[in-house]
């Protein structure tokens, strides 16, 4: 049986074995990344933030956090051998774990849904009453998890780890079948480098809810979001979603 092809554009580097997934299903992939991160290099202010804490808990919602505390870790810094931590989803675990760490992952694969664990957790559990949430993000990072933790009396600090950089896109010539986005900010490299300045019929996909939500103010239409934060059922999803059309 003939596999129906399908082209797509790709907001974000994909490794050769992901590539080699997505054509194994029929798409043919072109790749534009939106963003460029640049990771911290001075983490005097966070060792003392750390060592102030009595009880510090850490959470990640995404695997440039999880890289940026792997450098923070090689310059020498030590961490509670007992430290909690919180990830955002599978893959971000599967990174923590590579570290030693046994990250704990919500059922809801969001920044939301993670601070709903985390509250649970607080509320249920008498020793974490006063421990301080240390939040490795980026510059760029969306307020809802901060925000839903603080209206929960949680204390909560955002630990900036990395910049991430919009880039200039180099949009493709011909219109592709479906358009992927891993993160609000790919959306507005996107916005910003001519994306959205004519009526697109591509279908929109999103990795995530927060960024369907950008995805979707910015280009006004229906995106479909993936069901997992994982690439390889994201480039399913949207094989399945293109079959359909």
């Amino acid at each position: 049986m003939e596999v129906k092809s399908a082209k797509i554009l790709v907001t974000r580097e994909l490794s050769g074995e992901q590539i080699k997934f997505a054509e194994g299903l029929g798409l043919q992939v072109t790749i534009e990344p939106a963003i460029n991160i640049e990771f911290r290099d001075d983490w005097f202010a966070l060792e003392t933030i750390l060592k102030n804490l009595e009880k510090p808990v850490f959470a990640f919602t995404s695997r440039n956090g999880v890289e940026a505390f792997s450098r923070f870790k090689s310059a020498g810094t030590k961490f509670p051998d007992d430290i909690r931590v919180y990830a955002v989803g599978k893959k971000t675990a599967e990174a923590l774990i590579s570290f030693g760490l046994n990250p704990i992952v919500a059922k809801q694969q969001d920044g939301v849904g993670l601070a709903k664990k985390i509250t649970d957790d607080f509320l249920s559990e008498r020793d974490l009453k006063n421990a301080t949430v240390l939040h490795f993000c980026g510059d760029k990072r969306r307020d809802e998890f901060r925000q839903f933790l603080e209206q929960s009396e949680i204390k909560v600090r955002d630990m900036v780890v990395y910049k991430t950089i919009l880039k200039p896109m180099n949009l493709p010539d011909f219109q592709p079948d479906a358009i992927l986005f891993y993160s609000p900010s790919a959306v507005q490299a996107y916005r910003e480098s001519g994306g959205f300045v004519t009526k697109n019929p591509s279908e929109l996909f999103a990795i995530g809810s927060t960024t369907a939500e950008e995805l979707s103010i910015e280009s006004g239409k229906h995106v479909h979001i993936s069901p997992e934060p994982d690439t390889e059922t994201f480039l399913k999803f949207v094989k399945g979603i293109l079959d359909e059309a």
